[in-house]
């Protein structure tokens, strides 16, 4: 079992926002905190995360605080890849609709901490048990020296500036944490907030993971936005975020905000959300791991199945008028049924003859009718095991011959 960590793997070519590596490095010292070694973690690339498999056939342990915003799986937001096991204690989404399937998969893994009210509402709209745990850049530590003699404008519009005095405009850095160059998102992120942790007296921005970590740091922070954000619900506890309407309003000196307590809560409750689901799941895993280390490399064969497209279905003309019913409605009946349906167009289920059962398959209503099944342009699948002997009876009596035992093979 690993430990992950989800990293943005869009297009980065021309502009990197660091504050999606705030996120991750925000992971990274939880799991310092946890004392996870470094050899039991892995990154898991935001695109990957419905179809990642770890090349030890390990499966992932995934906190998710982290934005879906751009991320889908056939239409779903948070269906990700068998091998992974989430642990929501951030997930913050933008659509108000959840398909049920997705409502399902976040009820197996309740409660679901939000990163904002917007997600936390959303969720328990559909009975999904849910909190508000704010982002997870929260938990960084607070420094222990003094605050440096320097303010930072990080990505304030140009249209703000009008707003801001003279005396802070003229002595501020104005700076950026989207990057146009730059081959370690990560390394450069640690760099620019390292920077502000040893030169910040003040910090005036419009970006969540800027505003947070610094506050977290025990820097002052003046939170700017041209309307109230969804995304920084949560923040707002902690931090007033400014519209225009009320920049007028602002002492510019600004205030250190002292949350340790809270802090700590925030990080006990990751803990206990983490290590609580490795406790429900570790023991299939070790159980699982162990045998899939050796069947992940081998090809299938599946009985009853694989035999009958060897010896019967993959004989047929692709485009044959084929007329085929089948005896017992069982796992492989859908098997056959499908596999004949994508690859033979032109062929046609006419009956499928159970005696037990009085259902709908695929539009065709199961019948009790054994003469529907004795016509000799009607090819029939035995599928029901029990049924066999009885079938070959009724079969021999008819002298018909164009029938298969899935679990025997031609008829005789």
């Amino acid at each position: 079992m690993k430990y992950g960590n989800i990293i943005f793997d869009g297009d980065r070519k021309t502009s990197v926002n660091i504050g999606d590596d705030m996120q991750l490095l925000a992971v990274e010292y939880l799991y310092d905190l946890m004392n996870i070694p470094q050899q039991d973690r892995v990154r898991v690339p935001l695109s990957k995360l419905s179809t990642y498999v770890h090349p030890n056939n390990e499966y992932v342990i995934l906190p998710i605080s982290f934005p879906l915003y751009g991320y889908r799986s056939d239409m779903y937001i948070t269906m990700f890849s068998p091998a992974i096991i989430p642990v929501f204690i951030g997930l913050s989404i933008m659509s108000s609709s959840i398909e049920d399937k997705e409502i399902d998969y976040l009820k197996r893994f309740e409660p679901i901490g939000c990163r904002d009210a917007h997600t936390m509402n959303i969720l328990r709209s559909y009975n999904i048990s849910a909190y508000l745990n704010g982002c997870l850049t929260a938990i960084f530590p607070k420094k222990n020296d003094a605050l440096g003699d320097k303010i930072f404008l990080v990505d304030v519009p140009n249209k703000f500036l009008q707003y801001i005095p003279n005396e802070i405009k003229e002595k501020a850095i104005v700076t950026s944490q989207v990057l146009d160059d730059t081959d370690n998102p990560e390394k450069s992120a640690m760099q620019q907030y390292e920077q502000y942790k040893k030169e910040a007296k003040l910090i005036i921005t419009t970006r969540l993971h800027c505003a947070w970590p610094c506050l977290a740091a025990g820097i002052p922070v003046i939170l700017l936005k041209e309307n109230f954000s969804f995304r920084f619900t949560a923040l707002e506890k902690l931090l007033h975020q400014y519209t225009i309407s009320e920049f007028s309003t602002i002492d510019w000196t600004g205030k250190t905000v002292d949350y340790e307590n809270i802090k700590q809560n925030i990080i006990e409750n990751a803990r206990f959300q983490i290590n609580n689901v490795i406790e429900k799941n570790k023991t299939w895993i070790k159980v699982s791991e162990f045998y899939e280390s050796s069947i992940q490399t081998k090809s299938c064969f599946i009985e009853h199945f694989d035999n009958v497209l060897q010896d019967v279905i993959n004989k047929w003309d692709t485009y044959a008028d084929i007329k085929y019913a089948f005896w017992g409605l069982t796992q492989k009946t859908e098997m056959i049924y499908s596999y004949i349906t994508k690859n033979f167009p032109n062929a046609k289920c006419v009956a499928v003859y159970d005696r037990d059962k009085n259902v709908d398959f695929f539009g065709i209503k199961t019948t009790q009718d054994i003469n529907l099944l004795i016509d000799d342009e009607v090819f029939v699948f035995i599928t029901a095991a029990t049924a066999n002997a009885y079938a070959k009876k009724v079969f021999n009596a008819n002298n018909k011959h164009n029938f298969y035992i899935s679990s025997d093979g031609f008829g005789e």
